[in-house]
């Protein structure tokens, strides 16, 4: 039987969260667009990991993102330095479901950042207008999570999940570009590019319409495309065949 994989697209109810498990209560600060408006920026203590930080250098401006294992979970963080002094930290996740800061990319007012989750997350919220409004159904494969915030203090004000899906409505993998070291670009008039990789499960693949021309989606594993707004919706996206 032949498993068909897809891009899933699916319209948003507003604050809407993912389906996502977690023990260790970590109570960050909220990330839910709206909640953070005017907010100060705020230093929470991070336990670092050096070896999964990513990082971008705008101006004096330092950001990282990365993650840590606290209790029987990776949470994901990013931080905010000026002149090697922090000017703003804090986690995005205290759910029980493993999440990774995986890349980092920022212009003068916007700071973009791509993490992953791997189902059950309830911290991480799409927001009105999004391209996805949750993670779906049947969790362990790894999606992405893409959020664009004020870089002045990380505040959330754009975010979607982007993901994958089998023909039994389960979601499906899919992950920053293999082996790009630069998977997010920031375009004229501030739409973010992502480039991706779809699952490998040697069965056929399809975009859903209006995504991407159906004739190069059909060889699973190969690469993904996404242009997207200030709000997160996706404006194009591209399937290529696996090389």
């Amino acid at each position: 039987m032949r498993i068909v994989h897809s891009i899933l697209l699916a319209s948003l109810a507003t604050g809407a969260m993912s389906s996502c498990k977690k023990e260790e209560k970590l109570e960050p600060i909220t990330n839910q667009a709206g909640n953070q408006n005017g907010a100060q920026p705020q230093i929470q203590a991070i336990t670092r990991n050096a070896g999964s930080e990513k990082s971008f250098v705008f101006g004096n401006r330092k950001y990282i993102t990365g993650f840590t294992q606290r209790s029987n979970n990776q949470d994901a963080y990013v931080i905010c330095e000026e002149n090697n002094v922090i000017i703003w930290s804090r986690y995005y996740d205290s759910s029980a479901d493993d999440s990774r800061g995986e890349a980092i990319i920022a212009d003068g007012n916007n700071l973009y950042v791509a993490f992953s989750c791997t189902g059950g997350n309830t911290s991480f919220k799409a927001t009105s207008g999004a391209f996805q409004n949750s993670y779906g159904t049947g969790g362990g494969p790894k999606i992405l999570y893409l959020t664009r915030m004020k870089a002045i203090n990380g505040n959330i004000e754009g975010a979607t999940f982007v993901g994958g899906k089998l023909n039994n409505g389960k979601t499906n993998t899919l992950r920053l570009e293999d082996g790009n070291i630069a998977p997010l670009s920031i375009l004229p008039g501030g739409l973010l590019e992502v480039k991706a990789t779809k699952a490998y499960d040697r069965s056929d693949g399809r975009l859903t319409p209006d995504i991407g021309p159906d004739e190069d989606c059909l060889i699973s594993g190969g690469g993904w495309t996404g242009v997207f707004n200030a709000e997160m919706k996706l404006l194009n996206g591209n399937c290529t065949s696996e090389q």
